[in-house]
């Protein structure tokens, strides 16, 4: 009986297979946390959430990235994201995306320029830094896309509103997102 109960044991092992090891799906993201508290630790945890929810590898134009609080959110030389939208998960993912598209836009700076130039035509009173016009615009539309149009419309009202760095550039986005986005298909700007 031993015996018996041996050769089944060695039978049933050797039809078994080693895992084979998780491959990535994608690209890895390096993310840091600069004096790590709190609510670094929770905007990380919400944005590797949003990394699992939603396929961003279309906006992934740098894998390093940082978060630190009471900083300015910046894309070079290191994407940094702040904490201000720690709990605001679709917040967070808007302020990754505008960042990350200072890069798409810096790989697509001639296509830029010219659609800077006839957006300046559609909008008189065009904002001097016309890059953030198409910044704002394309992340806007992004959003729409992960989102929804209802969605995104809030957090570009909640922009308009309540936001203190680029209010007229998500007014302009608002009142002229057919002549933009007409301008922004014409030069492939787009990343979706």
């Amino acid at each position: 009986m031993r015996i018996l109960s041996f050769l089944l044991l060695f039978v049933i092992s050797s039809c078994t297979t080693t895992p084979k090891p998780q491959t990535s799906a994608g690209p890895v993201i390096s993310i840091s946390e600069i004096n790590p508290n709190k609510w670094t630790a929770i905007t990380r945890q919400n944005l590797e959430q949003l990394f699992q929810v939603y396929h961003l590898k279309p906006f992934l134009f740098t894998y390093d990235l940082q978060i630190q609080s009471q900083v300015i959110p910046h894309s070079h030389p290191v994407l940094t994201l702040n904490t201000r939208f720690a709990e605001q998960p679709n917040k967070l993912l808007s302020a990754f995306i505008h960042e990350q598209l200072h890069w798409w836009a810096a790989s697509k700076s001639e296509s830029v320029d010219k659609a800077v130039l006839e957006i300046k035509v559609l909008i008189p009173q065009f904002p001097k830094d016309g890059l953030h016009l198409i910044i704002c615009f394309l992340e806007y539309k992004s959003m729409i896309h992960f989102v929804g149009k209802k969605e995104a419309n809030r957090i570009l009202k909640d922009f308009i509103h309540k936001d203190k760095i680029y209010p007229q550039f998500y007014t302009q986005i608002y009142l002229k997102y057919k002549p933009i986005d007409t301008v922004i298909n014409k030069y492939a700007l787009s990343p979706i």
